[in-house]
């Protein structure tokens, strides 16, 4: 038995329980079951209530199927806090079915047996940047211990907290993308380099006779220097210019 929130779920046939009924002790708790185990045990909305034997107290509790429900997503964290991940059935020595659905009002009432009750906290991450992950990961597994300690929360609290763990997993990715980005650009820079020093080279050649005719018929070294400079400079602004482009 469990009071779920309903905005994780989809009514499938039937209608929902309401508060769980506030009739006498011996009317029959009102209750949602969830679709899958419906079909496993072959149960409908409107059907003859059915009696449970709590295994703890053999205690005996009379139900009654207004409708099926099914997780609106069962990938959803929400679904942490059951024990059957919301598939409605699980086996392992023996199968258990549930949770049957009813309302915060009927789970107080001494009839059924007192469980436990569980939270889950989300955050939002809109302003979350690299920046402040460690810091993160450190405060989130320092509040999850002093919520287990709150005295609001009684003495056998748990809070549990995979927060650390996936900011580490993220850390960790993030390292490895930076890494491959950087030996790339370093491949790109070595070989841009190594195309430049060949042209250059290739120039330099073609070039060689050229400044050798103008030397011989009188230029200044500084001359030739300055020539060769505003023709470098003819092919070098445009790039720069288009380059970041």
């Amino acid at each position: 038995l469990a009071a779920l929130d309903r905005s994780q779920l989809r009514l499938a046939a039937g209608t929902w329980p309401g508060d769980g009924g506030s009739g006498t002790r011996e009317d029959p708790l009102r209750v949602a079951l969830p679709e899958s185990a419906a079909a496993a045990l072959k149960l409908a909305p409107g059907g003859e209530p059915l009696t449970l034997t709590d295994r703890t107290t053999d205690r005996t509790l009379t139900v009654e199927i207004t409708g099926l429900y099914r997780p609106a997503d069962t990938s959803a964290p929400y679904w942490l806090l059951d024990e059957l991940g919301g598939r409605g059935q699980r086996t392992v020595d023996f199968t258990t079915y549930g949770p049957l659905l009813t309302g915060p009002r009927a789970l107080a009432a001494p009839r059924v047996t007192a469980g436990p009750t569980g939270w889950l906290a989300t955050a939002d991450y809109a302003s979350l940047d690299t920046s402040t992950t460690d810091a993160l990961a450190r405060s989130a597994t320092a509040s999850a211990a002093a919520l287990a300690k709150d005295p609001a929360l009684g003495t056998g609290a748990s809070a549990e907290t995979g927060l650390p763990q996936v900011l580490e997993r993220s850390e960790r990715a993030l390292t490895v993308s930076r890494t491959t980005l950087l030996v790339v650009a370093l491949q790109l820079v070595l070989l841009a380099g190594y195309a430049l020093l060949l042209v250059a080279r290739l120039l330099s050649t073609e070039r060689a006779g050229e400044t050798g005719l103008l030397l011989a018929r009188g230029a200044s070294r500084r001359r030739v220097a300055a020539l060769a400079a505003v023709e470098a400079l003819l092919l070098a602004l445009p790039a720069v210019v288009l380059a970041p482009l």
